[in-house]
């Protein structure tokens, strides 16, 4: 039912070479649909399951496409062992355009959030979804992060990607060090050797975390204005950095 080559390109977009390539990823299940609907996202086409097209609810989230003019091509269940990317298809999915952004389109009032080298897309989608709880929607990744179109960091987010301003940065010290000295922001970097207590919650700052492995890199160190530690009572060697970015967001809440 579905033509082959809609289901070989949606294949392809598997692969982070050619989600690239085209510049497009694929954002699955009702509510990352709903979310791109109502984000300024760019969609190329959605594919929704026959078996479930009469649906009312289904019916009325494929008027909200049609009412973006979004074209609609439906699968049958054989079709969906193609394109899926998970174990079993939600029922509908959408391919949308990547929205390669720069520092520029931040809101440069408020924080950034840096990740560091997180190559966990669980845990780089999980902190992207809790920096949107709190408000937070400046995220900063360095070229060594997992894809953010990686499909388990965009199934993390819950949608919350399409709120984020996300940018992947190359050079991402020096950026930094221009949002300091030209911007006026304060870095402060998530570390095992802080201090306990964060003093300054400043609206301009720059919030550093690092690799589940490897924490923040050396060559942020002569740019940090402060370090935090998150502090423990018991015997594990560290936190999840999605969990300790969650205790460190809610304590830098604004």
């Amino acid at each position: 039912m579905l033509k082959q080559s809609v289901k070989t390109h949606v294949h392809k977009l598997h692969q982070k070479k050619y989600r690239y390539g085209f510049g497009e990823y694929i954002i699955e299940g009702v509510k990352g649909v709903e979310a791109m609907l109502e984000s300024d996202k760019k969609a190329v086409f959605v594919i929704v399951q026959e078996q479930l097209i009469k649906h009312k609810a289904m019916l009325a989230l494929l008027q909200k496409v049609e009412d973006r003019f979004i074209p609609i091509h439906v699968c049958s269940e054989k079709d969906t062992h193609t394109i899926k990317t998970t174990k079993t298809f939600p029922g509908i999915m959408a391919v949308v355009k990547i929205d390669v952004q720069s520092i520029e389109a931040f809101d440069l009032e408020k924080p950034i959030i840096c990740l560091d080298g997180i190559q966990d897309p669980g845990n780089l989608g999980t902190i992207i979804r809790t920096a949107d709880w709190f408000g937070m929607h400046n995220i900063l990744l360095s070229q060594d992060c997992v894809d953010v179109y990686n499909d388990k960091v965009v199934r993390s987010t819950m949608g919350s990607l399409f709120n984020s301003v996300i940018v992947k940065s190359s050079h991402i010290v020096s950026d930094i060090v221009s949002l300091k000295t030209l911007q006026g922001y304060m870095v402060i970097g998530l570390t095992l050797d802080g201090e306990t207590d964060l003093q300054k919650k400043e609206k301009k700052s720059v919030y550093i975390f690092g690799s589940e492995s490897h924490g923040i890199r050396s060559t942020f160190d002569p740019i940090m204005d402060s370090r935090y530690t998150i502090a423990g009572s018991g015997s594990a060697e560290s936190l999840n950095v999605a969990i300790a970015a969650g205790i460190m967001l809610y304590s830098i809440r604004l």
